[in-house]
């Protein structure tokens, strides 16, 4: 009856419980005090046998299955990248800390170039009296054609700061770039009363803009450009106008879209000076 009710039930077997007191190079570690290191001796001395076994041979055993005497000059623990705890980093206010709010990887966090351009205080008048603020805009890219802006309030420069740095790297967009370093086509752009003249330019000819938007292309990744502003110069109207400046852009896959061409004939009329085949 005992048989055939554990082959009803596939009642497997116990297996024996291991012997804790032994010694497991894997498992135990031998570097916390001396006394593990002697048990493990002891128990090789058990296996091998008392007769053949010196100290000079049991030291030599153990060294030769684990290497925690002499480590070699080279060696290194890898340990796998990952972002620090967020209670430490939450606690500095004014540096930027990684979180899975901002919706980028740890790696990518890491090589962002932050820009603080407008800071300045503002006072909202009530009934009861005015309320001073400090007001925040920071721009933020990684130098390869991604960059977004952000504004921040609040009581303090530095919380101001870090509102401001985070939407910005929530709000970050890709921007197209000709040949990696200038933009495809002149533009010309309002923003309320500002207006921006942007032209491309030659490699080597460098960004001569306004300081503004100079900051601007170091953080999009963008090395050749000319401008001029005209109407209102105030800076959160000139770094508006600008990133939707760089929007409007008609890269060579839209051209070639609305005139029937093929990608490769309206890269030789614009950028080549080549006839397109018939």
């Amino acid at each position: 009856k005992g048989s055939t009710f554990r082959k009803v039930l596939n009642v497997e077997p116990v297996h024996s419980v291991p012997d804790f007191s032994k010694f497991d190079p894997i498992y135990d570690d031998i570097t916390e005090n001396s006394s593990v290191i002697e048990l493990w001796k002891k128990q090789k001395a058990s296996e091998i046998g008392g007769d053949a076994t010196t100290a000079s041979k049991l030291d030599a055993l153990v060294r030769s299955e684990h290497n925690v005497f002499e480590a070699p000059d080279d060696f290194q623990v890898k340990y796998p990248k990952r972002p620090p705890r967020k209670e430490l980093q939450s606690a500095v206010e004014n540096e930027m800390f990684w979180s899975e709010e901002l919706l980028i990887p740890y790696e990518q966090f890491k090589k962002l170039s932050k820009k603080t351009l407008v800071v300045k205080r503002t006072v909202q008048m009530t009934r009861k009296g005015k309320i001073p603020s400090m007001y925040a805009l920071v721009v933020v890219g990684n130098g390869m054609g991604s960059a977004g802006f952000g504004e921040g309030k609040s009581s303090e420069v530095s919380k101001a700061v870090m509102i401001a740095t985070r939407q910005a790297i929530k709000h970050m967009q890709n921007f197209p770039r000709y040949d990696n370093r200038t933009i495809y086509h002149d533009i010309e752009h309002k923003f309320k009363a500002t207006k921006l003249q942007l032209w491309a330019r030659r490699p080597g000819f460098g960004c001569r803009v306004a300081p503004m938007i100079h900051e601007i292309c170091e953080c999009i990744g963008i090395q050749d450009l000319a401008g001029k502003i005209h109407g209102s110069r105030n800076p959160m109207n000139v770094i508006k106008a600008f990133f939707e400046a760089l929007t409007t852009q008609r890269i060579p896959s839209d051209l070639a879209k609305a005139r029937g061409l093929r990608l490769l004939d309206v890269n030789h009329i614009y950028y080549g000076g080549i006839k397109p085949t018939p």
